[in-house]
């Protein structure tokens, strides 16, 4: 059987719609460095824009079978992209609407022992989460929630590229986000993080 590299477009969504891993393998290297540019120009958010590009690849091999009847690879695999990163702009806002209600319900009530002990109880989980995550992902976690650190400055305390820094930023704030989802604590997870979710 012939390399994947020599395969057109059409041939690997074939190979893919029947589960071959290697032909998904060539397509995500023809497109990554396509997607991640196409996906940061609508969503002006490098840390998103990485997260977002990878949940489309994730979203084509997911919906694999269907891809035997696609002529047009490089027209689907756009669209996907265009539509699936509106969708997840659409949601940031929402989380924001709810983060702003929850903020502000916390902040007109911060003498209250009750909030008080609430926050208390949310850096706790969030601690709990952070725990959890590996050693490199977590150093760079806590270097830019905690101390408010760069990438580039990151990059420069953990000997690693600022690309390096993003990738475990995007990875950390995922199990964050699935753990706290995982306890009911959403709401929670996005006071807290909301400011490495939401920067530029």
């Amino acid at each position: 059987m012939s390399s994947p590299e020599k395969y057109t477009d059409r041939d690997l969504f074939r190979l893919i719609a029947l589960g071959d891993e290697p032909a998904f393998a060539e397509l995500f290297r023809r497109y990554d460095r396509r997607i991640y540019p196409f996906v940061l120009k609508m969503i002006k958010n490098p840390l998103l824009a990485e997260e977002i590009a990878q949940e489309i690849f994730i979203k084509i091999w997911r919906h694999r079978e269907t891809l035997h009847t696609i002529d047009q690879p490089e027209s689907y695999i756009l669209t996907i992209a265009a539509r699936h990163t509106l969708d997840q702009i659409k949601k940031r806002l929402n989380e924001n609407r709810m983060l702003q209600r929850f903020s502000a319900g916390l902040s007109s009530a911060h003498n209250d022992p009750e909030e008080l002990l609430l926050l208390k109880d949310t850096e706790e989980l969030i601690q709990r989460a952070v725990d959890q995550l590996p050693p490199q992902q977590k150093s760079v976690y806590l270097l830019s929630r905690r101390q408010g650190m760069s990438y580039e400055e990151i990059g420069r305390e953990l000997n690693i590229s600022p690309n390096t820094v993003r990738n475990h930023l995007v990875k950390a704030l995922a199990a964050i986000r699935l753990w706290m989802e995982q306890q009911d604590q959403l709401p929670l997870f996005l006071l807290c993080c909301a400011p490495l979710l939401f920067k530029n």
